[in-house]
């Protein structure tokens, strides 16, 4: 479920100026409302420039993604916004970013931001996950929706993003820049593009066949032997299936129907 937002002037006083001791004089403060995981989500503009803040109280179960986030950093300069500095004050956790002038990706057939997202994932599909960091490992999340067969596709060493949705896409600068490193993961490199297929049906209504050959794109995904396409298919099923029994709203509906579509797609007679 969503985690509630606050504006940054609610936060405690000490946490505030936690903040301006690193900032300097907030000249204004503005709440994203996108995204689901943090609680505060604002943009800061300062003397020294704008910046992105994300945090979450001290005891949130999510806290983890917090620390994620800042250590992910380092490795993804170039298609992610640096990570600034990281600070814990008056029971909040809280990562300042460089602060991007963008858009969310349109994900549509005709989108010219297409090929932008392509390029990206291409660029992160050639990174390795880095050993000083801890992540999880992919065939370790999807063991309870493919059959243990099937798990040795999605190993691998790449560092993987696994939420390429519209939201998590900005486009500015002359290019797509992916945000919000929460559910990194080491595994197989071809997996983020596969991830997008199941994205690009969903919020830009493409056919699967149509998805695919965007994701195609990727070296990696153009590579990979179709039976391990098949069950990555399968297992995003199976994923959102529980997702949209948990939550079941009009998006997870969505993305699961999307994800059911894909999987249909890949059924072989």
């Amino acid at each position: 479920m969503p985690t509630e937002r606050i504006h940054f002037s609610d936060l405690p006083a000490d946490v505030q100026d936690a903040v301006t001791a690193r900032t300097g004089p907030i000249l204004h403060a503005a709440t994203v409302s996108s995204g689901f995981n943090s609680a505060l989500a604002a943009r800061l503009a300062t003397e020294q420039g704008e910046l992105y803040i994300k945090g979450l109280p001290v005891g949130h179960p999510r806290v983890w993604t917090q620390e994620r986030e800042a250590a992910v950093s380092p490795y993804v300069e170039g298609i992610s916004p640096r990570a600034r500095w990281r600070v814990e004050a008056g029971g909040w956790d809280l990562v300042a970013f460089d602060a991007l002038s963008g858009r969310q990706a349109d994900y549509s057939p005709s989108s010219e931001d297409l090929p932008l997202v392509a390029a990206t994932l291409e660029r992160l599909s050639a990174l390795r996950a880095p050993d000083g960091v801890e992540l999880k490992r992919a065939e370790h999340r999807l063991r309870n929706y493919a059959p243990a067969s099937a798990l040795g596709h999605f190993a691998g060493d790449a560092l993987l993003h696994t939420d390429p949705n519209p939201g998590n896409i900005l486009v500015g600068r002359g290019q797509a820049w992916l945000v919000d490193w929460a559910w990194a993961t080491r595994g197989a490199p071809w997996l983020d593009a596969g991830y997008w297929v199941v994205w690009l049906i969903a919020e830009g209504g493409h056919p699967p066949a149509s998805a695919e050959q965007w994701a195609t794109r990727i070296p990696a995904f153009r590579a990979v032997r179709p039976a391990a396409v098949d069950a990555f298919a399968a297992a995003n099923e199976n994923v959102w299936a529980e997702i949209a029994e948990h939550d079941p709203d009009p998006w997870t509906h969505r993305v699961h129907t999307a994800a059911k579509t894909w999987a249909a797609h890949r059924v072989r007679d």
